[in-house]
């Protein structure tokens, strides 16, 4: 008798390695290409020319060695905060408060220096540096613990927590940490000593030693999610939390040493502003420039990934720095950048129905 002939069905072939990639990057290109298209609608509502716009807003940010040196050194507490937003978004901790936890960092920061200015300089920019991180860590363990407690989101615990440290801060800035030597008009701590400010890489530029930071910290972050069993438990607990718990991951215990981290490398930002840039710490100088939030931006659109956080940060930091370039040499002001932060940032909002439209145009080869 002859043996029945089973139909055999079609499986459509996983996508390779290569298609995956070239996934994930078509997403935050169309987004940021979708993010300049509506900068350009603005830009000529004002009246102005696109593309005179984006030249001058290009070289004022490549355009000579000094605007090289500006655009780095932004994205210096830019990418260093977006590393650590970057990391709690792979738990899947939606860490809001980078602001907050900066201000504490760079409050303690100010206050060390001024009290280990006895000790040899390389001792004391480490403690300086070890006591901001220290302080922008116990700022996010609040906010972790009060989840872990009390069950409210990080969501909204971070982000009013970042309230909450800037009324602080202020307050401590007005009294009891005030300079009130040499009639300084702003609320500021005193000065940290000569011997604490990090050195310049270039003389008569604006590039600190801090800089290395940027290049080192998002390699040595990738390194750790890949290739330690604390990253792995991080990067399992925010794709499949109920399968991490199943296999023998306390999720508590995750958000706590998970937002510890990220806090302590935000305020490591808030650290380098302070001990390379400000050499106190001035109220309002992190809240004004928005360096948390635009390292928000980065890691949304590298979506949590520490290496490509590297290269979005310094491209926002280039916007940032060639805005001022553009509305130097023309008449288009420099908020037509906050423009197209913000689109990005709804662009990446989107990125589940952007990913879905990119594979249907490729044929399903990027699932």
């Amino acid at each position: 008798m002859a043996e029945p002939v089973t139909p055999t069905v079609a499986v459509p072939a996983a996508p390779g390695r290569a298609w995956r990639w070239v996934g994930r990057a078509l997403v935050p290109l169309l987004a940021v290409g979708l993010g300049l298209l509506v900068g350009a609608i603005a830009i000529v509502l004002t009246g102005g020319s696109p593309i005179e716009g984006y030249q001058e807003l290009l070289a004022g940010a490549l355009g000579k060695e000094t605007a090289i040196q500006a655009v780095l050194a932004r994205a210096t507490p830019v990418v260093v905060c977006g590393v650590g937003l970057a990391l709690a978004f792979r738990a899947g901790c939606f860490n809001l408060g980078g602001e907050g936890q900066m201000i504490a960092a760079g409050v303690a920061t100010a206050v060390a220096g001024n009290l280990l200015g006895g000790l040899p300089a390389p001792l004391a920019i480490v403690l300086s540096i070890a006591a901001g991180c220290a302080a922008g860590a116990l700022w996010a363990l609040l906010a972790a613990w009060i989840e872990v407690r009390f069950e409210v989101p990080l969501l909204i615990t971070t982000l009013l927590l970042n309230y909450v440290m800037i009324a602080f801060s202020a307050y401590l800035l007005a009294y009891p940490l005030r300079d009130l030597g040499g009639g300084a008009a702003v609320s500021q701590t005193v000065a940290i000593p000569d011997a604490l400010q990090l050195p310049f890489l270039a003389a008569g530029g604006r590039l600190h030693a801090g800089v290395l930071v940027l290049l080192i910290l998002p390699i040595a972050a990738w390194w750790w999610l890949r290739r330690t069993a604390t990253g792995y438990e991080l990067r399992m607990t925010g794709a499949n939390p109920l399968f991490a718990e199943y296999g023998g991951v306390d999720r508590r215990r995750v958000v706590l040493r998970t937002m510890a981290l990220s806090g302590a490398i935000c305020g490591l930002a808030g650290a380098l502003l302070v001990l390379g840039v400000h050499y106190r710490y001035i109220d309002a100088t992190f809240t004004g420039p928005g360096y948390a939030w635009t390292g928000f931006t980065a890691a949304l659109l590298a979506a949590g990934n520490p290496l490509t956080t590297l290269v979005a940060g310094v491209f926002l930091a280039g916007l940032d720095v060639g805005a001022a370039g553009m509305e130097r040499h023309t008449d288009i002001p420099l908020q037509v950048v906050d423009i197209v932060q913000a689109a990005i940032i709804l662009m990446i909002a989107v990125r589940v129905t952007l990913g879905r439209w990119l594979n249907r145009r490729m044929g399903g080869r990027l699932a």
